[in-house]
């Protein structure tokens, strides 16, 4: 065969085993006595030299090629050892590697033979690299002798992948990706694509090999594949591994990465209770609270981490963000200002001080200052798009010559279903009464599930300014039949009985709610009553009785300022618009028809 023929059929095998999924992998483990016996025939050689070449330098650059040979269950070095014990070696958990030294221990360091030195020192390798939090448990005595095994260990631990290794067993095979827990510099190129390669071959040899599913499930989560990392750290915490801390970090970290917050906490807590200094574990138990929206649980965790690394200004910074979230503007502003006088202000620093001077102190003139900063500093971070944008939105200002609608717009086009950009957008239109362009973004965003329930009561309005009663109802219905006792729900079919023109069932669904309602509600039943009352008297009492349940609802003001409007009565009027426009300053229609008064009044 030729050397370009045996090279294709290399690559062909070992592509057919990165592309497998893990459940074939697993079957084709089973069956692995069948594919040895089919391949036997072909002329696979492995490499035999009479000594390993020395192990490249940690500064050369390692060139990726194919694993060379499915490998044979030859042990030639080992042979004088016990299979169980070998197989103990190749499970390779902190228990079996226990068993497997006392299988072995003898009183003296001389009664030990060069392999059973070399499974010792082998065994304590792994464990401190592998699984640090575990102590080693034997004595290793002196090798007076190296050898390829020795070698691709010395070799990882110094972050090279040992490319001379005689790869004629499990070990010869798995040692060398022992780099993958040492090697954080080394690009993708270099190894990846070999490791794996060999990975997939020890798996066939030793499907549950604790220690090689664990190193695959690394090797994945470097490689940014995190459901496939999830699923071999799962494999690895199988019976073998006794609830091993590295294992059980590694499975709540991939949980966090994959969106699955519950298990990730989960798992997290598990483990501080055994260790409950260790930072990582209580970074991961924050951020998966945090997600899951438990802020008080979020800041136990972050006050812990904080007590171990005070100048962390990440978690200060997290701290302050759980803080605004829970309204605490106070707290959140003094930790703001302990990280500005570090001079440790970041990306984070600018969003929340931003998102502070413009929910709390309604400063809008510095929140948009303070966002154009972050833009200048992260011109295309989605993130700092998004804060601009909402605070554009709020403000009726631009940030960096850019509205809220040119700010959502350049989120979208680097993510296309982003809902947050999508609902910015949709209040621009709403507030441009472009309702034709606001159905098509809202009917769009109503298929995505995650802004459903947002979008609905939105999507409702809409549908009524398009004069859509009839989807409008449909949707109003469902909503308020699903869940009667919901305000969203029976305001919006409060709204679309009046719209549509059934004004007894509007009165008598009203009439029903207004004893028990919020202050909220009642301002909004009021409101409505006031719409489809018979007589001018009756409806400027509901209207005044709406604003003494909510004297900010915009509605009943406006309302009261088109009355008055009418009646030429331009004083009162303005009263009323002005309050509109305190409300919402950046509504050009108000603003407008506010000078208009005024030139009125200053006739």
């Amino acid at each position: 065969m030729t050397a370009f023929r045996k090279f294709a059929l290399r690559k062909t095998v070992a592509g057919f085993f990165r592309d497998a999924t893990i459940s074939e992998r697993i079957s084709l483990r089973k069956m692995r006595g069948t594919f040895y016996l089919v391949f036997a025939t072909l002329p696979f050689i492995f490499s035999c030299a009479s000594s390993p070449s020395p192990a490249p330098k940690s500064e050369e650059k390692l060139p990726a090629v194919a694993v060379q040979v499915s490998p044979s269950k030859n042990r030639s070095f080992f042979s004088s050892i016990d299979k169980e014990t070998m197989r103990l070696v190749e499970i390779g958990s902190p228990q079996s590697l226990r068993q497997a030294a006392a299988s072995i221990h003898k009183s003296s360091p001389d009664d030990y033979s060069d392999a059973e030195k070399s499974i010792l020192y082998i065994s304590a390798e792994i464990m401190k690299l592998a699984w640090p939090s575990e102590a080693v448990t034997w004595s290793v005595p002196p090798i007076a002798r190296t050898n390829q095994y020795i070698g691709a260990v010395e070799s990882a631990k110094k972050g090279i992948y040992d490319l001379s290794m005689n790869r004629s067993d499990f070990l010869s095979i798995m040692l060398p990706s022992l780099v993958l827990l040492t090697s954080s510099g080394v690009t993708i190129e270099d190894y990846y694509e070999l490791s794996e390669n060999s990975l997939n071959f020890a798996l066939e040899l030793c499907p549950d090999s604790v220690l090689a599913n664990y190193l695959m499930g690394i090797l994945c989560l470097k490689q940014n594949n995190n459901e496939k990392a999830l699923e071999y750290f799962k494999l690895s915490n199988g019976k073998y591994s006794g609830g091993n801390k590295e294992i059980l970090e590694s499975v709540s970290k991939a949980c966090f990465l994959t969106g699955q917050y519950e298990l990730a906490l989960s798992f997290g807590e598990e483990l501080l209770s055994r260790f409950p200094q260790d930072t990582e574990l209580l970074k991961t138990c924050a951020l998966s609270a945090f997600h899951l929206g438990d802020f008080d649980k979020t800041e136990g965790f972050v006050v812990r981490v904080l007590l171990l690394e005070p100048d962390n200004t990440s978690y200060v910074l997290l701290r302050a963000k759980i803080l605004m979230e829970k309204q605490d503007y106070i707290r959140a502003s003094s930790l703001l200002d302990a990280v500005e006088k570090k001079n440790a202000a970041s990306k984070e620093y600018y969003l929340l001080r931003t998102q502070l001077l413009r929910d709390w102190s309604k400063n809008n003139a510095a929140a948009i200052e303070t966002a154009g900063t972050a833009l200048n500093l992260y011109p295309d971070d989605s993130e700092t798009l998004l804060v601009a944008a909402e605070t554009a939105s709020i403000a009726g200002l631009s940030v960096n010559g850019m509205t809220a609608l040119e700010l959502a717009e350049k989120v979208l086009e680097k993510d296309s279903e982003n809902v947050q950009a999508m609902e910015i957008l949709l209040d621009e239109y709403i507030k441009k009464s472009d309702y034709v362009k606001a159905y098509s973004l809202s009917s769009r965003l109503m298929q995505i599930p995650s802004a459903q329930k947002t979008s609905l009561f939105s999507h409702i309005d809409i549908c009524l300014a398009l004069k859509k009663n009839t989807e409008a109802m449909n949707l109003a219905l469902k909503a308020y039949e699903e869940n009667p006792a919901d305000e969203n729900s029976c305001m919006a079919y409060v709204k679309v009985l009046s719209a549509s023109g059934q004004k007894n069932s509007a009165m008598q669904l009203i009439s029903s709610l207004l004893p028990s309602a919020s202050q909220r509600m009642k301002s909004f039943l009021y409101f409505e009553r006031s719409q489809i009352q018979g007589t001018e008297d009756s409806s400027l009492a509901d209207l005044r009785a709406s604003l003494t349940a909510n004297p900010r609802n915009k509605d009943s003001l406006y309302r009261l300022y088109e009355i008055y409007y009418a009646k030429k009565d331009w004083r009162r009027a303005q009263y009323y618009l002005k309050q509109v426009v305190a409300l919402d300053p950046s509504n050009s229609l108000y603003l407008s028809k506010n000078s208009e008064l005024e030139k009125l009044l200053g006739r």
